[in-house]
């Protein structure tokens, strides 16, 4: 489920990881370091702030690992971010999406939802809804 996400993250990384020998919740125990975190900055478009208020942990790691609940976090979230980016066409445009207020969240911003993972199935149901012709 994850293998792609996380091998999109450590191609321009140094770290030797042979993804495809990992289990999903191998690769999520094994954590993300860093330089991968920096990476999922880049492929999500978010700033370090909003990540790491999705995350809910201080973005501070220099050497150390994130925990495996955020590392199951940033995948989570890249899978959305390509879901999203599928249905609107640029990751702009869902970028955008999840930062307006929208009805199906009661007038919340999408991007708000996204520190529990029953707000990341919410708008993931959301965006599945709605590239099969569904309204939200």
């Amino acid at each position: 489920m994850f293998k792609k996400v996380f091998s999109a993250l450590i191609v321009s990384s140094t770290e030797p990881l042979n993804v495809e020998s990992y289990s999903d919740i191998e690769l999520i125990r094994q954590g993300l370091t860093a330089e991968t975190l920096t990476n999922s900055m880049t492929f999500t478009g978010l700033s370090r702030r909003e990540l790491a208020s999705v995350l809910g942990v201080k973005l501070r790691l220099h050497n150390k690992l994130l925990p495996a609940i955020a590392t199951e976090r940033v995948l989570m979230l890249i899978s959305l971010i390509q879901a999203g980016t599928e249905y609107f066409g640029t990751q702009d445009k869902m970028l955008l999406w999840l930062k307006t207020p929208n009805h199906a969240f009661a007038n919340q911003r999408p991007i708000t939802l996204l520190d529990t993972i029953i707000g990341v199935d919410m708008i993931n149901a959301t965006i599945t809804k709605l590239s099969h012709g569904m309204t939200a």
